[in-house]
């Protein structure tokens, strides 16, 4: 083995200093590209000799494996993989085993059959497919070298992954949670409603005209029920905080019937309609010439907290639409108008109130959806199947709060072992892989191999004088 991985080792050295001589000093990025191609070529030859040797260990262990009934069926049976490397081809044992045929090399490494791409690289695809179309994580990820329907597998093999806080170092006396939902189409040409929650221990002030949330975390609901869905928030605000030190909650929003079950289980919350439907709400009562004049003495009602003055303003602005308008559909929709948006403000007055309190932060909900759901769920044209929305919706917020896709996360083998794997105990035959792993460490660890010396004779070359630095490092070392 020492002589093999010293033998790539030389003809690396070799096409460092060949394409050196060919090109000399020139563009930088064209010279990382360049020796970035060799390294890598170096690394795929490295990696297939390591593991041709555990399939070689393997293959020999000839008495353990008739003990387990395990036959060889084929040998050097090639594959190819798309790993952080390029694409890496080895070669490996087929085995006919008492529950069936299995490469054991291959559940060693933990590839799944037929898979062409490894665990490494699908979770880079899932992460970066978070923040980027199926299309662009590929050229992103492997250059284009796999669809984007093959991002979408990797995908919808994505097991449940779940951001989980830790402890923060002090509980704030103030919780700030802001809910709303994207609407999102689906295939069927019909739309659904992806609710999302985030929570913030407060805002601080970046610059001027901006501000920035405290240690926020975001939970999405698709397909989750409202009050299992508050209580999962709940729970992980738990995890992160003290909240019996918890003194005050907001629960920012317009006041929907899924954001209102959050008393159920945050039963001191106050409620506070958020900015953005707040104003829309307005503007839309007191759009158009008749009802402009009235919306000043609305505000200043709002703002003494007079409901009864406030419905009597709308009473008489209704009047005065009834009374200058001629008949007809266009009255019939102003009506319809006012009284929709008067009855939303005077059910949702306590929540108009609560905007007025001194350590109200304002609201971001529209904010919130616009960078964490939309941006990637609705604002292209795009439609979704319920099946990847879901995945989509709990990948890129499971992304957005910090988290890191693994390879294991996206492995559809791993979530149906009895499926896609044969032999249940490969502990044996991963000791003997582990026993040879050892001896070629114990060989090489005072790196004795890399003395090249005696295996370089001749003239002095641009790959001996290479080979002679790489040498003495250990001096330097």
């Amino acid at each position: 083995m020492e002589n093999i991985i010293l033998q790539i080792v030389q003809e690396t050295a070799k096409k460092y200093m060949e394409y050196y001589e060919a090109n000399g000093i020139h563009d930088l990025s064209d010279m990382a590209t360049g020796f970035k191609n060799i390294s890598e070529g170096m690394a795929r030859e490295i990696l297939s000799a390591f593991v041709s040797s555990a399939d070689d260990v393997i293959r020999c262990a000839r008495e353990e494996r008739l003990g387990d009934s395990i036959k060889i069926r084929e040998s050097n049976v090639p594959r190819t993989l798309l790993t952080a490397i390029g694409e890496f081809n080895y070669k490996r044992t087929y085995y006919d085993t008492p529950g069936g045929r299995e490469y054991i090399v291959d559940s060693i490494l933990g590839v799944a059959s037929y898979e062409r791409i490894d665990g490494g690289m699908s979770a880079r695809l899932v992460q970066t497919a978070a923040t980027h179309s199926y299309e662009k994580s590929a050229d992103i990820v492997t250059g284009g070298k796999v669809s984007r329907q093959s991002v979408r597998n990797k995908l919808m093999n994505t097991g449940e992954v779940a951001y989980v806080p830790g402890r923060a170092e002090y509980t704030p006396q103030a919780l700030h949670i802001f809910a709303d939902e994207d609407h999102v189409n689906l295939q069927d040409g019909k739309n659904t409603l992806v609710s999302l929650v985030t929570v913030s221990a407060g805002k601080r002030h970046v610059c001027k005209g901006r501000n920035e949330l405290i240690d926020p975390f975001h939970v999405q609901g698709c397909g989750i029920k409202a009050e299992a869905l508050w209580e999962y928030v709940y729970a992980l605000c738990a995890e992160k905080y003290d909240m019996r030190e918890v003194k005050r909650i907001y629960v920012y929003g317009d006041g929907a019937s899924w954001i209102e079950k959050s008393e159920d289980v945050f039963p001191d919350s106050m409620h506070v309609l958020d900015e953005y439907h707040f104003k829309k709400r307005m503007r839309g009562l007191f759009s158009g010439k008749i009802c402009s004049t009235r919306s000043i003495a609305a505000y200043s009602a709002i703002q003494r907290n007079d409901k009864g003055l406030f419905d009597r303003i709308v009473q008489n602005m209704l009047s005065e639409v009834k009374e200058k308008m001629p008949e007809g559909e266009e009255r019939v929709r102003k009506i319809k108008r006012v009284m929709e948006n008067a009855a939303y403000i005077i059910n949702q007055w306590g929540a108009v109130q609560n905007r007025k309190r001194e350590d109200i932060i304002g609201s971001c909900t529209e904010a919130m959806i616009s960078h964490v759901l939309s941006a990637r769920l609705s604002r292209n044209p795009m439609g979704w199947s319920k099946e990847g929305l879901s995945k989509m919706s709990m990948v890129r917020v499971f992304v957005l709060n910090g988290g890191t896709i693994e390879p294991a996360d996206t492995l559809a083998w791993k979530h149906n072992s009895d499926k896609y794997k044969v032999i249940t105990r490969l502990e044996k035959y991963e000791a003997i892989v582990k026993g040879q792993q050892d001896k070629i460490s114990k060989d090489a660890k005072d790196w004795r191999w890399f003395e090249v010396d005696d295996l370089i004779s001749g003239k002095t070359t641009g790959t001996k004088v290479a080979l002679d630095a790489l040498a003495r490092t250990r001096e330097i070392a």
